[in-house]
């Protein structure tokens, strides 16, 4: 059986729990206890009962075989997918909160009202205003990731600039803050504006 070994150097998966099997090689018949280990590249790599590894060529190994181990590349992969389709699902659930219009004012580093705002927030474009004087100032695109918000001008006051930020969403208030379009300023990591950092906080609540 010591012909079979073969050593990959790419990694395709490995799964922590031993499954003990008795592996038979297709063409000769000859069979070697061991417990699955994972598989890498083409070849699996099981544990014989000395406790030294083994990596069988699984182009070799008998159809029983193939097709256990590609159940447990199966198994392996699922979780990972899965948390890929609920991330998928969240961001979606929070972009659907997000459309629609939003009404508040800008705040100063207290925390106190300085100047109206409105969003108006559509699947792929923020449309920003003034309320008072029924003026708008510009629209962009966005994108969200986790509590992260990045929007990037494409007309008005705000076309070509990049607005790095993050926001809370809680029911029907939204608390946005971002960065001005400079070198000198960075995402925020607090709900909370910072002239001096050139951070600004809005608080909004939707229509």
């Amino acid at each position: 059986m010591k012909t079979l070994l073969l050593h990959v150097s790419l990694y395709f998966c490995a799964l922590s729990s031993l499954q003990s099997r008795t592996w038979t090689e297709a063409q000769t018949g000859r069979t070697l206890e061991g417990d699955f280990i994972s598989v890498q590249g083409s070849a699996v790599v099981v544990r014989t009962g000395n406790g030294g590894t083994l990596q069988l060529p699984l182009a070799r190994l008998s159809e029983a075989d193939q097709t256990f181990v590609k159940e447990q590349g199966a198994a392996a992969t699922k979780p990972a997918a899965a948390k890929a389709d609920e991330k998928g699902s969240d961001k979606d659930d929070v972009k659907k909160q997000l459309i629609g219009t939003w009404d508040g004012f800008m705040a100063d580093s207290d925390g106190s009202k300085h100047g109206d705002i409105r969003l108006v927030i559509t699947a792929d474009k923020i449309t920003a205003s003034n309320p008072q004087g029924n003026r708008e100032m510009g629209a962009g695109t966005y994108k969200i990731s986790g509590k992260r918000i990045d929007a990037t001008g494409t007309e008005g006051q705000f076309a070509g600039k990049k607005y790095e930020g993050i926001f809370d969403l809680d029911s029907k208030t939204l608390k946005w803050c971002s960065a001005n379009d400079n070198p000198n300023s960075s995402r925020p990591t607090k709900l909370q504006t910072n002239p001096q950092a050139g951070q600004f906080l809005m608080v909004l609540e939707k229509k």
